[in-house]
């Protein structure tokens, strides 16, 4: 007789729970494996979504506030040229010219939070910084129909700037030393630099000490048309200029 094969079967619960086949084992680890991987791919690629918008949203607001840095600078550039726009002080006292060459004129104006009025002298601004600065006093201030303020200055010449008739120029004996002028020109107020002190003292009279009374010294006249020196003590000018000197050597002495 042939031995047969019997099925064994199970006596309980337990044992039946523990028979499972290997494939089926197999297989479920393997789907948690996927799962696992693909919750990890999700999970990187959410990763990277929201690296990216955060670089985005940096990269805006750096691009928002560089935005409004500059406007900020316009503006504050805006201001300081209004700041630094020279204007009228006062009510005004005439008015000349008709159309586009009318002009409103004043005694006094303001720029870059300083007054000027008539008759004070002041240093200018050249065209060419590499010159002195030039020294005028202020005969007569206008506002163009533009706005801009222009000013009316009789100049004054440094020896070295001033032309002989025979050719040449005048040394300078003191580095104060100025020649005055009948010379008149017109200049933008904004060439305004500060307020100087101009002493006009006669030959004969003894000659301010520096630290004591800083300033530049007139004691001669510079004629622009004919190229020669007069003294301020001369009476050969004609009376309103002689009238002009008289009252600048009075504020002096």
């Amino acid at each position: 007789m042939r031995n047969r094969r019997f099925v064994q079967i199970a006596t309980s619960d337990d044992e039946d729970d523990d028979v499972t086949p290997q494939s089926q084992q197999s297989s479920g680890r393997k789907r948690r494996r996927l799962k696992r991987v693909a919750e990890e791919s999700e999970s990187e690629e959410d990763w990277r979504r929201s690296k990216k918008k955060k670089k985005k949203m940096k990269r805006d607001e750096e691009e928002d506030e560089t935005a409004s840095e500059g406007e900020e600078e316009e503006e504050e550039e805006e201001e300081e040229e209004e700041e630094l726009e020279a204007k009228p002080i006062g009510e005004m006292v005439r008015v000349s010219g008709k159309g586009r060459t009318r002009r409103h004129h004043y005694t006094a104006f303001e720029y870059d939070g300083n007054q000027y009025e008539l008759e004070d002298p002041v240093l200018l601004t050249p065209s060419d910084r590499r010159e002195k600065p030039y020294v005028a006093i202020i005969k007569d201030i206008t506002q163009l129909k533009d706005g801009n303020m222009v000013l009316l200055g009789q100049w004054f010449y440094r020896p070295e700037e001033a032309e002989k008739k025979a050719g040449g120029n005048w040394q300078s004996q003191d580095s104060r030393e100025l020649f005055y002028s009948f010379h008149r020109d017109e200049c933008p107020a904004e060439s305004v630099m500060h307020k100087c002190v101009v002493h006009f003292v006669p030959l004969h009279k003894q000659l301010p000490k520096r630290k004591e009374h800083p300033g530049f010294i007139v004691q001669k006249v510079y004629d622009t048309d004919g190229k020669k020196l007069w003294k301020l003590t001369d009476r050969d000018y004609e009376e309103d200029k002689q009238h002009e000197i008289d009252l600048l050597v009075q504020k002096t002495m």
